[in-house]
């Protein structure tokens, strides 16, 4: 049955009014929209706090105009407490994290901040912990000092046995190592050092360093690079420090991590500069691959160290191999020359004879005295 023209543009005039019915634009406007992110900011007008002392926490929530109930939490409130209105109050010695929580639209959101408890805060070294200093900072945790290695203005120079027999003329009076060795066609020397920096601070370092491969030796002239980041180590390094009773103490230790130099300096001086060894260094570094561990681990036997079977039956001076990890314990071996009776004796001469030498060697080993000198002066 044919449909008359009267019913065919009656059926057409519907389904025209359908599409565009409110309901279908209901349905085409109805689209779901993105959540609101919502971050917990927490700020402060510093990071430490001396015991019994008070320091403000502030928190906002971003990408709202009602700001929500926030909740306060201490991480360890034998260190520090925290109030309802973010107050932190200084208990002990030590480092806390405070914690801030809040819910926005049906969505829970946190914020940390490291508060630092310290006998006595200090504007100075609050200034050290967030930002380096002719590439020195801080850490009030074990209270020392380092070298920002990743930022080191230090790495543009290199390393050299020079250096290690000049220190001692500008007040750098340490123990040191060296390891050489041949890998990936490239010439590496790892060096580790321990004893006083100028008069203010005593420390350790272990520095990676690398040159193009020679078939010469390795003189007193010699210069390596520092490693470059495809050749930086993962590594962690503890100072100890015997006392007067004959007990040994933790100075501080550097973290896991990947390093070309590692270092922490602690304000203070030791008895007896030449030899360090009231100083001990114990140190874990994870080497390429077991090619590279061997070559280090030969190294460290010709330098005298002892190999040991297990990580338990390590003593002094003496190392374990687990994997690509060497683990170490550094305490009287040194290949230091003793400088005492030269400094003594013939020191001001001497130091007269290198002075046409000094442009060169001071931007690499006297910096260090500047610096630690200038922010000691304001500490």
């Amino acid at each position: 049955m044919k449909l008359s023209k009267k019913l065919l543009s009656f059926l057409l005039a519907i389904i025209m009014i359908a599409s565009v019915s409110p309901l279908n634009a209901f349905a085409e406007t109805n689209e779901e929209t993105e959540p609101v992110n919502h971050a917990l900011i927490l700020q402060s007008d510093g990071i430490s706090v001396a015991k019994r002392k008070t320091i403000q926490i502030t928190a906002k929530v971003t990408n709202t105009d009602v700001q929500p109930k926030i909740t306060w939490s201490s991480s360890d409130e034998s260190i520090a407490t925290v109030d309802s209105t973010g107050k932190v109050k200084g208990v002990e010695v030590g480092k806390v994290i405070i914690k801030a929580t809040a819910t926005i639209d049906g969505q829970t959101i946190h914020g940390e901040f490291a508060i630092n408890v310290v006998t006595n805060n200090n504007l100075i070294k609050d200034l050290l912990v967030n930002r380096q200093v002719l590439s020195y900072q801080y850490s009030y945790v074990d209270d020392y000092y380092y070298t920002n290695d990743k930022e080191a203005w230090q790495y543009n120079f290199g390393f050299g046995k020079i250096y290690d027999f000049v220190s001692p003329y500008i007040l750098l009076e340490y123990d040191y190592i060296r390891i050489f060795f041949t890998y990936e066609g490239k010439d590496w020397m790892l060096q580790m050092w321990k004893g006083q920096y100028g008069m203010i601070f005593y420390g350790g370092e272990i520095g990676i360093y690398t040159r193009v491969h020679s078939d010469e030796g390795v003189g007193f002239w010699t210069m390596f690079r520092c490693a470059a980041e495809e050749d930086w180590l993962k590594m962690e390094m503890t100072l100890w420090h015997e006392q007067l009773n004959g007990e040994w103490t933790r100075e501080f230790t550097r973290e896991y991590d990947y390093y070309w130099w590692c270092t922490g300096f602690k304000n203070g001086h030791i008895r007896q500069e030449e030899p360090a060894d009231e100083l001990r260094i114990t140190a874990r570094i994870t080497f390429k691959d077991e090619e590279m561990t061997k070559l280090v681990s030969d190294g460290l036997v010709d330098c005298g160290f002892d190999k040991c079977v297990s990580k338990e039956a390590m003593g002094l001076d003496a190392f374990y191999v687990d994997g690509c990890d060497i683990y170490l314990c550094w305490q009287n071996i040194s290949e230091a020359e003793s400088t005492m009776f030269i400094k003594v004796s013939t020191g001001f001469l001497y130091t007269l004879s290198l002075m046409p030498f000094f442009p060169v060697i001071m931007p690499f080993v006297g910096m260090f005295s500047v610096a630690v000198l200038l922010v000691n002066m304001v500490l």
